[in-house]
């Protein structure tokens, strides 16, 4: 018997109390100060504070292209060239977890999750990420190649976790440059629970995941754990199939809607990884009929392509019946190496708990598909 229980309630409370707070360093004419930055809504609203717990910060606002305004300068006098050097540390800060300096990769050690850690480590190297951070969850498995008794209740031994993590770490290290820190965390937390909280400890740019077959079991699995994570967590997550090896990254996808695009598409955080893997964009809409094509979204096609400025990526607009067949046809015949798209987009989610676009794309591809948060 299969029993995977999410404690949603408590869950959503924890979630909701969420806001990353991280210190920057400026200047406002010869004074060099320190702040705390709080950020919230998807890096849109920033609260900075020279001090714990002003009663007058400054309230800062930033645009899905980047742009700043200032919602509230504070109590205290800086001036507007200060607020400009506050911006740029902020956006420096922000770079390193859109560049994904940082990667947290999850694993059950099942030749799945293995296969992933191996793909994350060579895609570390091609980033010049700085560290890697393995997490192995003792509460429930991420997938299993073997059917399995699962609950709460299940405990694993801890010093056999512990020796498989130290092996798995001594493996990817021989993958990766002298330069990436690898370390190693496990615990009893649920698996989303565990996600949200190293991801704001340790400014976590990528979630890694692998993911197995179509057998019942598999599908169950895959759908209490990477689909809750692909739902529910803010962090990038990069989902790697069984038989997916890593190739030099030099043509992606991005599987786009035109749906309230400049709005809702995560830009600043797909152009800085395109900028990174210096890798040629292929931005792909598909429509089931002939009729979505229509006028009724020219604006979309328009606000989509002024999103991207200066990156000139490619724009395509093809039929087909099938979404998910779509993308990932177009994306062979492109011999592209990365599929990118945003989960709410596409319809992923029509209702709680239901697999869409996203969940097929992962079960039929060889090719690894990265899925970004919409922008709120």
């Amino acid at each position: 018997m299969i029993a995977v229980c999410f404690h949603r309630d408590a869950l959503d409370k924890y979630r909701g109390s969420i806001m990353e707070t991280f210190s920057v360093a400026f200047k406002a004419g010869n004074l060099e100060l320190d702040a705390l930055v709080t950020a919230f809504d998807h890096h849109r609203r920033f609260k900075v504070e020279m001090v714990t717990n002003e009663r007058n910060p400054i309230i800062l606002l930033r645009s899905a292209p980047g742009q700043w305004s200032i919602a509230s300068r504070g109590q205290r006098t800086i001036p507007d060239i200060g607020f400009q050097s506050l911006e740029k540390a902020i956006d420096a800060h922000l770079h390193q977890i859109y560049a994904l300096q940082t990667i947290l990769i999850l694993t059950d050690f099942s030749p799945s999750s293995l296969n992933a850690a191996r793909y994350a480590a060579a895609f570390a190297n091609l980033l010049k990420s700085r560290n890697i951070l393995i997490y192995h969850s003792t509460a429930v498995p991420l997938a299993t190649d073997l059917p399995i008794d699962i609950s709460l209740g299940n405990t694993e031994d801890h010093e056999q976790v512990t020796t498989k993590l130290n092996r798995l770490k001594d493996e990817l290290s021989s993958l990766v440059s002298s330069e990436i820190t690898i370390n190693i965390r496990k615990d009893d937390r649920l698996l989303l629970t565990a996600v949200e909280i190293l991801g704001e400890q340790q400014q976590v740019g990528l979630v890694v995941m692998g993911i197995t077959g179509k057998s019942n079991l598999k599908e169950i699995l895959i759908g209490s754990n990477t689909t809750t994570i692909a739902r529910e967590s803010k962090i990038p997550l990069l989902i790697i199939p069984a038989d997916a090896q890593f190739q030099i990254i030099n043509r992606v996808v991005f599987a786009c809607d035109l749906k309230r695009v400049s709005e809702t598409t995560p830009v600043e955080a797909i152009k800085t990884l395109i900028t990174v893997l210096n890798a040629r964009l292929l931005i792909v809409n598909v429509a089931q009929d002939e009729g979505q094509l229509d006028s009724d979204r020219l604006k979309e096609q328009a606000d989509l392509q002024d999103l991207w400025g200066d990156e000139q990526p490619e724009y395509h607009y093809i039929v087909h019946e099938d979404l998910a067949t779509g993308i990932m046809e177009f994306a062979s015949r492109q011999e592209a190496q990365l599929v990118i798209t945003v989960p709410k987009q596409y319809g992923f989610f029509e209702g709680l708990f239901h697999r869409g676009l996203t969940n097929r794309l992962a079960y039929h591809t060889h090719l690894p598909l990265l899925l970004f948060k919409e922008d709120k």
